[in-house]
Parts: C-alpha cells; sequence; structure tokens
C-alpha cells in the first residue's frame, strides 16, 4: 500500500488514512482479545491519536508519519492486516486443524460446518478411507462405519463439528463418517 501526500489534497488523504485505519480496526476481537497485551498495536494506535490534532498541518504531518510507520510494520510483518473476507477464508481453511484460541480467528463454533468438492478418495491398510478435497484438505476416517458407495471425484462433501473436538463427513449425500483433518 503506497499513498502520496504530494498528489493528493489533504481532505483526501485523511479520509483514505481513515480507511486504512478502519481496515485495521475491522477485527475488534483479535485487536483486543488476540492481543497478548490486551489492546491495539501501538502503530495503530498512534494513527488514531493523529484526528485528535486539531490543527490541519500537524494533523496531516501526523497522519504521515503514521502511516510510514504503518507501511513499514507491515512490511516488516509485525502487523497484519486483513479483512471479515480473508478472516472467514482463513477460517475455512483451517477448518479441521486443531489452533489454540487466540480470538484472531473468531471461535471455532462460528463455523459449525463447511461444504466442499471431493477431489479423490482412496482406502488405506487400515479399511478407513483417506479423502482430498478440491481445496487440499486431507482427511482421513478414524470410525470403522461402512461407506455404501465408493466415493468420486467431484462429489458433494459436507464435514460438520461434532462432540468433543470431532468431526462428521458426509461424502455423496451418504450417512456421515467420523474423519480427522490430516493437514
Amino acid at each position: 500500500m503506497h499513498i502520496s501526500t504530494r498528489r493528493a489534497a489533504p481532505g483526501l488523504l485523511i479520509a483514505a488514512l481513515l480507511t486504512t485505519a478502519l481496515l485495521i480496526a475491522a477485527l475488534p476481537s483479535a485487536a483486543t482479545a488476540g492481543s497478548p497485551r490486551g489492546g491495539r498495536a501501538p502503530v495503530l494506535v498512534a494513527l488514531t491519536q493523529c484526528r485528535t490534532l486539531p490543527e490541519t498541518a500537524a494533523r496531516l504531518a501526523c497522519f504521515d508519519r503514521s502511516v510510514a510507520a504503518l507501511e513499514q510494520a507491515e512490511a516488516n510483518r509485525t502487523i497484519v492486516i486483513i479483512d471479515q473476507q480473508q478472516v472467514r477464508e482463513t477460517r475455512r481453511a483451517v477448518f479441521g486443524i486443531a489452533l489454540p484460541e487466540t480470538g484472531l480467528l473468531g471461535k471455532a463454533e462460528d463455523l459449525p460446518q463447511i461444504e466442499a468438492v471431493l477431489a479423490g478418495a482412496s482406502v488405506d491398510d487400515s479399511g478407513h478411507w483417506r479423502f482430498q478435497l478440491a481445496d487440499g484438505a486431507r482427511w482421513v476416517q478414524t470410525d470403522d462405519n461402512v461407506i455404501a458407495r465408493r466415493p468420486r471425484a467431484k462429489d458433494a462433501v459436507v464435514i460438520k463439528r461434532a462432540a468433543l473436538g470431532s468431526f462428521r463427513m458426509s461424502v455423496g449425500g451418504q450417512p456421515a463418517v467420523k474423519v480427522r483433518r490430516l493437514n
């Protein structure tokens, strides 16, 4: 992200800076619950404090410094800026992987199930099915229930959260089997 202060009118620049601040602040749970300090990142605090300066030139200079610091922090990966759509996509991508509750991606219960497409399935040496989804996720059957019809590529898959952190997968509308994510 690059904001030029030479060409933009001060009002447009301030609007762009405030929009950036709002994008960062779009994750209130990440800014509070996910932070070890329980508050906002110092670079964001500095940016939002610029609004309190009454003089236009001082406020603009403060925004310039703060945005430069924010860009540097983002480039150094000391701060990561994502929007709610990216949070939803990430939560879906890590569905089934045991992660610590940091608040950054919301609560696990916020996504009770996912729907996907089967890329392939095979039976391992122990007689359990291994499933490869179109998004690259790999799952293995952990119970001994029988899948009546052999799963085929492009079958619809529904994976739901079950009791005690387990998951149940239904392939092609068949009764669900208990599964565990491998990757």
